[in-house]
């Protein structure tokens, strides 16, 4: 019986861990190792970087300038890194809260789904997941949007560097168990009683388990490509942001402790 439970919940950590929430681990590790060090905020056109040494670079919406407050005047070429770096990420902030969203909705189907063919539709779990998913929208919303819908960053409100806070996965996954943890009773039950429709066959009933398994994720595997897909797109526009930090790094004075992005490739990158 522990068996057959562990492969039932396996279904659904594979499913939420692996291929519906894949364009995170994708874009972070296997396609470029994005790592962001250091603290921005972002708010109305405006881009602020803390820089290693305290200070503080801003860049507005019309690609000026300024270090520790002070304006900054700069030749074609190091205005070029600047517009670049800026415009790179400008358009990665959105699409990382795109991905973010859209990976929650995969992930609450998944889950879902998994609890109801376990469970049945009649069963308090699916409302269980359904607060939880709403409440972590409501937290993606309230934490980057203002009131009228604007994207807002302040990722010095997080305990780790970066512009988005690990501990949003951490929750996620401690959530996800505690509400597993709760109803193990059910589920238990729940197994006992399609292995009894099966006539007691474990195999059997493993392998109905795999065969719906295989089912939703082909469900989800088109939507889980498109997310994968934006993942890689936001590693190529970061790699191009890191490559111009490099650059104005090397040829605008005052920069040199300036180092947001890190990307083991984009030393590759030509720009």
């Amino acid at each position: 019986m522990s068996n057959k439970l562990l492969l039932s919940v396996a279904v659904a950590s594979a499913l939420v861990g692996g291929q519906a929430l894949a364009h995170d681990s994708h874009y972070q590790t296997n396609s470029c190792d994005m790592e962001l060090d250091g603290h921005i905020q972002y708010y109305q056109g405006d881009l602020t970087v803390h820089m290693d040494n305290g200070g503080t670079l801003t860049i507005d919406k019309y690609h000026n300038l300024t270090i520790n407050g002070e304006s900054i005047s700069l030749d074609s070429e190091q205005q070029r890194w600047v517009t670049e770096y800026y415009d790179n990420i400008d358009i990665a902030i959105p699409m990382t809260l795109t991905i973010a969203s859209e990976g929650l909705e995969i992930a609450n189907v998944a889950v879902t789904e998994v609890f109801s063919e376990l469970l049945g539709s009649d069963n308090s779990m699916e409302d269980d997941f359904r607060d939880l998913f709403t409440s972590l929208e409501t937290k993606l919303s309230t934490s980057f949007y203002d009131d009228a819908g604007n994207i807002r960053v302040d990722s010095t409100q997080f305990d780790e560097p970066g512009w988005f806070d690990d501990s949003w996965e951490q929750e996620f996954e401690s959530e996800i168990e505690s509400l597993i943890s709760e109803s193990m009773g059910r589920i238990l039950i729940a197994i006992g009683t399609q292995m009894l429709w099966e006539g007691g066959d474990m195999s059997e009933f493993e392998q109905k388990m795999e065969r719906w398994g295989e089912d939703l994720e082909s469900r989800l595997e088109t939507q889980a490509a498109a997310l994968e897909e934006k993942g890689d797109a936001l590693c190529e526009i970061l790699q191009k942001a890191d490559y111009a930090e490099g650059q104005m790094q090397a040829s605008i004075p005052g920069l040199k402790d300036l180092n947001l992005l890190d990307l083991d490739s984009h030393d590759e990158m030509k720009m």
